[in-house]
């Protein structure tokens, strides 16, 4: 069966720039991308926005549905925001998730953010406020009801300096797959080392 990889970037972020090409400079992409042209794996890399939590769902889900009428298996891939978003559409859709130093509580991360004005990597204006904060309770929820159903594998990073990763260890470690990696940051600087990993899941 032909192998597609949707990948959700993290929050205030993206994965390709204003004219649709790929942010190459982000080393993990590159990465992912030389590694899904090289094993003819599908990477589709859309930029998400997290302030309508529901939309962006229903949007992957449709994607989902292309890919699967045209043969694919998908896999859900994501980093920080986007971890939790791909742990989330695998519980929906009965597909595996990779989750790269993942949020496991949007609720407690994001309110930090509020005030936030401008996407980091394009320049796009917005605004993040309390109540696109709140919207992911009802999900966190959902997620805890329905965990022990999930395939995931987790990727850590140690010295994430945003997130808590003994915190995250400690959550999965009965349920997943869990690769930590020694130093390392919030953006992840061990894909390449990751890939064997990858590889495994994508291709068991």
């Amino acid at each position: 069966m032909k192998k597609a990889i949707i990948y959700l970037h993290g929050f205030n972020s993206a994965s390709i720039d204003l004219d649709g090409n790929l942010l190459t400079k982000k080393e993990k992409l590159l990465v992912l991308q030389t590694f899904c042209a090289d094993h003819d794996v599908l990477f589709f890399t859309p930029n998400i926005d997290y302030r309508d939590f529901q939309n962006l769902v229903e949007d992957m889900l449709y994607e989902w549905n292309q890919f699967l009428d045209q043969g694919y298996e998908v896999i859900f891939m994501g980093s920080s925001m986007g971890g939790f978003a791909s742990e989330y559409l695998a519980m929906k859709t009965g597909s595996k998730a990779i989750m790269i130093n993942p949020v496991i509580s949007p609720t407690e991360l994001l309110p930090q953010f509020i005030g936030v004005s401008e996407n980091l990597e394009t320049g796009q204006p917005y605004e993040w406020n309390q109540l696109y904060c709140q919207q992911y309770h009802a999900y966190e929820q959902e997620l805890a009801n329905h965990s022990q159903s999930i395939d995931r594998t987790i990727l850590l990073d140690r010295a994430d300096e945003l997130l808590d990763v003994e915190k995250t260890s400690l959550k999965y470690q009965s349920i997943a797959q869990v690769i930590v990696f020694e130093a390392g940051s919030h953006s992840f600087e061990h894909m390449r080392q990751a890939l064997p990993v990858v590889e495994k899941v994508i291709f068991p």
